[in-house]
């Protein structure tokens, strides 16, 4: 039996510490408000902005169903509503962008930066 929440857990200690050699600081892990879950939010020091990070995690990826896929409309449209209640909360005025990173056979296969995060 898999157990998701390590596979999960697994895959977001492997897109942090891939955060960190890119030159970005971590502020935050598993921000929750509600349903609504943001994984990282890191300070990207070269664009000099925040970024929100969804972490999708596969034990075997298959090129069949790419793991980027996992983030469909519903999933990006909870991603900018957890964004902007973190941006209010933390009256943060500056850029951001919401990226997706996908872990696979325990290291990074995409690093998929700013899907849509047309409200800053």
């Amino acid at each position: 039996m898999i157990d998701t929440a390590l596979v999960g857990r697994t895959g977001e200690n492997i897109a942090v510490q891939y955060l960190i050699g890119q030159g970005y600081k971590i502020r935050d892990r598993n921000v929750r408000f509600g349903r609504l879950e943001i994984d990282i939010v890191a300070y990207d020091k070269k664009r000099k902005m925040m970024v929100f990070v969804e972490v999708k995690a596969r034990l075997n990826p298959s090129s069949k169903y790419p793991i980027r896929t996992a983030v469909d409309l519903r999933k990006r449209r909870a991603l900018r509503q957890a964004v902007a209640k973190w941006v209010n909360e933390n009256e943060y005025e500056g850029p951001g962008r919401i990226d997706i990173i996908c872990v696979g056979s325990g290291k990074i296969q995409e690093h998929i930066m700013d899907i849509g995060s047309d409200f800053f």
